[in-house]
């Protein structure tokens, strides 16, 4: 009986569920996406309407608009229950944007007759989808314009050819890590369209001849999809602040500009970097976090520090005179907060992607920089002491949106917890990490960001597992066992 009612519980979530997406689809906020459905409802028609071929009477072009429209609504009821994260403006219009240009790309070679109809890219459209969006919309969009292409063309045998070409594309660009992976992915869709057409050749029993010709254009259309990719992803990248692998696989290269500053000017947080990048990382990978775009950010989380390195202690060396002991705690903790402020200017005169700027805004969240908030009430009289406002020694936020971000703040917080720690055993570790990150929760740091209670303990087993890693005892070499010996004889 328990079964039966979680199953009828979950029957129920689902429809209220659905009945939510319906009753939201209708609502006033998605008046603007019904126009930019209506207008690629409308785009598409002219792309597949003109120039009018002779012989399609009104009906058939009737036909054509409202079979785009049902298309096109399918597809918003489709991002609005699965892909909500996507009806930004801005997204909605890169795609409009790819599908229009897909439309017209494989429209124009259908109204050439010296080009076959195998040749049309629909690889194109699914690489970038893929990179850009996600995999299940890119199979959707790609199964969709290879049936409109079939039907506008009147050859159901392209039907198979761009399917399987699209999917391939769609499965090739999960293993893509530099732009040159991307030719790669084209001459597999162009194997792929080869053996697709042969095999729809021995079905049809077209010509050796007929069929050699078809697998060559069908395998350029696999290399001119890559080379229309590798073209246009980078203008995508940057206009519509999108950030792929490849991009956070180039920003990785520790050589660029503003790192190779940062480790000249700013050594000691260039240091403090690499090691928050590789607990940070290792958290990613074990509560499956986007583990390359979390390495990034803490890349770039300290480039504000370049500013003013030597107000920050990892840059002060012994022999320098103490600069926050010339200033006020309250002109301090000012100096210590300008840096995120700092790196955001800098992350975005260098036009680095919005997601790392998140990272490098939101990595402190609100925190409170406890050392010169102390200091300040210590130097303040008894009588005073109620005046100094805790608000001047936090961070102004905003707090962590992405686990991604809060992984770069945790481990920020637990390395210069060890980095500052006089006992450095297993078990110290274990305990000072387990406290920094209870105190983030204690002060609320991690209320805006999606990890539970078993990826945070999952976090802190990373973190750990990572220090103790450094703390080790050097065995003596033989030869130093040998001097010993000697000295005791």
């Amino acid at each position: 009986m328990s079964v039966t009612k979680e199953r009828l519980n979950k029957l129920e979530i689902e429809k209220g569920k659905e009945s939510l997406v319906l009753k939201g689809l209708f609502s006033e906020e998605y008046g603007w996406r019904w126009v930019w459905a209506l207008a690629l409802v409308g785009i598409l028609s002219l792309i597949f309407l003109f120039p009018p071929t002779s012989g399609v009477s009104l009906v058939s072009q009737a036909g054509v608009v409202i079979l785009i429209g049902i298309l096109i609504v399918l597809l918003l009821v489709y991002l609005s229950r699965y892909w909500p994260q996507f009806l930004s403006p801005k997204l909605l219009l890169l795609l409009g944007i790819l599908t229009a240009s897909m439309g017209l790309m494989g429209r124009i070679i259908i109204l050439l007759p010296q080009i076959p109809y195998v040749f049309i890219p629909i690889a194109f459209l699914s690489i970038l989808i893929s990179l850009l969006f996600a995999p299940s919309l890119s199979t959707v969009m790609t199964v969709w314009l290879s049936i409109y292409f079939a039907l506008n063309a009147r050859s159901l045998q392209i039907l198979p050819v761009l399917v399987i070409g699209g999917m391939v594309g769609i499965y090739s660009a999960q293993f893509v890590r530099q732009r040159t992976d991307l030719t790669k992915g084209g001459i597999y869709v162009g194997l792929a369209n080869g053996l697709t057409i042969l095999a729809v050749g021995l079905l049809y029993n077209q010509s050796f001849s007929e069929v050699g010709s078809m697998i060559l254009w069908g395998i350029g259309s696999g290399l001119f999809s890559s080379i229309l990719v590798m073209t246009i992803l980078p203008y995508l990248e940057t206009y519509f602040g999108l950030i792929t692998d490849i991009k956070l696989l180039e920003l990785s290269n520790l050589n660029l500009p503003l790192l190779k500053r940062l480790s000249i000017e700013a050594p000691g947080t260039y240091h403090h970097t690499l090691m928050v990048a590789n607990l940070a990382e290792a958290g990613a990978e074990i509560i499956g976090a986007n583990s390359l775009l979390t390495r990034v950010g803490a890349y770039y989380h300290d480039i504000g520090k370049i500013v003013r390195p030597h107000f920050f202690f990892e840059n002060s060396s012994l022999t320098e005179d103490d600069r926050h002991g010339k200033v006020s705690p309250n002109l301090s903790s000012t100096i210590i907060i300008s840096h995120v402020k700092d790196g955001v200017e800098m992350a975005q005169k260098d036009r680095l992607p919005p997601a790392v700027i998140d990272i490098i805004r939101e990595h402190h969240g609100k925190s409170l920089i406890a050392y010169f908030y102390r200091k300040a009430l210590k130097n303040s009289t008894p009588d005073r002491k109620g005046e100094i406002d805790e608000d001047v020694f936090r961070y102004p936020g905003p707090l962590p949106e992405s686990k991604e971000t809060a992984l770069v703040m945790l481990a920020d917080s637990v390395e210069a917890a060890f980095r500052f720690s006089p006992q450095k055993t297993v078990k110290s570790i274990e305990a000072q990490t387990e406290k920094v990150i209870n105190n983030k929760l204690k002060d609320r740091q991690l209320d805006r960001c999606d990890l539970t209670l078993r990826e945070i303990k999952k976090i802190a087993e990373a973190f750990t597992r990572i220090l103790a890693g450094l703390v080790h005892t050097r065995g003596r070499y033989p030869e130093e066992i040998l001097k010993g010996e000697t000295a005791l004889d």
